[in-house]
């Protein structure tokens, strides 16, 4: 392959261009051998000559390179700041017009939804599907034209499939921490600490027939499910009492609840709930 890439290239005296997308994902995948290659080609070439674009979102992706590739990179990087509204206005905009009948979707709902994603991510694919799921909502009821409510409703929308996506994809043993503690959400039990997490968790392991973890890595996969944004976990300080993480729910209790409990391994655990502490003064 690589000798009929020479051979194409140097039919004649040119710079050819390549881009590289998401180039961190071909070191991953497939070690930065094939990135030495490209980039010694020059070496290899009597006419023509290759430039390397490489695109990443990953910025310190080239630190993990081996040495000999870095020293051969002799990159110039240049950083692009995420879109701002401004942006992202223009590209919903010119997407909108292309898309849609005249008046369908109004600047003042372009502007909206160009501001919801320029203060959550800059990301200018949320924002198209912002957009189209707002015009999606507006066609269901028969609506002629996107309204604020639409895309209220769509961001919504976006952001319950993004949890339940997150949800279906975790290891059954997080999937279980995770019921554990919406069953306590259940029954009022909001702020947790590790302890009673624990406890709810060893307690559903056996009801399912999983074996239990140590508290110590299922404090691990709290912290896990914390960076994921599932839970939201803080630690507090009871001074000679020591420290614990106070661990609550961060998703909709019923509609993630249904999804935990669709998994084939956790569907023993179906119905299960738990019983409330009451104390007698």
């Amino acid at each position: 392959m690589y000798s009929l890439l020479l051979e194409k290239l140097d039919e004649e005296k040119r710079v050819v261009i390549v881009a590289l997308d998401e180039i961190d994902k071909l070191v991953q995948k497939n070690g930065d051998d094939i990135l030495y290659q490209l980039l010694k080609i020059n070496d290899d070439l009597s006419k023509a000559r290759v430039s390397l674009i490489g695109i990443s979102n990953e910025l310190t992706f080239t630190e993990y390179l081996d040495p000999r590739v870095r020293s051969r990179l002799a990159d110039e990087k240049m950083v692009f700041p995420p879109y701002n509204a401004d942006e992202l206005y223009d590209i919903l905009a010119e997407r909108s017009r292309l898309a849609f009948e005249n008046g369908t979707a109004a600047e003042g709902v372009l502007h909206l939804i160009a501001a919801l994603a320029a203060q959550e991510h800059g990301d200018a694919r949320r924002a198209l599907d912002l957009l189209r799921v707002s015009a999606e909502l507006a066609e269901r009821q028969g609506e002629e034209h996107i309204t604020e409510e639409h895309v209220q409703r769509a961001k919504n929308k976006i952001e319950l499939d993004t949890v339940i996506e997150a949800v279906k994809s975790l290891p059954t043993q997080s999937k279980l921490i995770l019921l554990g503690i919406l069953l306590n959400e259940e029954i009022g039990n909001t702020k947790l600490t590790t302890g009673e997490v624990y406890t709810t968790y060893r307690d559903l392991s056996r009801k399912t027939g999983v074996t239990p973890l140590t508290q110590r890595r299922v404090t691990d996969l709290i912290s896990e499910l914390d960076m994921l944004g599932l839970v939201h976990a803080r630690v507090r300080s009871f001074g000679r009492g020591g420290r614990t993480k106070e661990i609550q729910a961060s998703v909709p209790l019923l509609d993630v609840k249904k999804v935990l409990e669709k998994d084939e391994i956790l569907a023993e655990a179906r119905g299960y709930r738990l019983k409330v502490q009451t104390t007698l003064l």
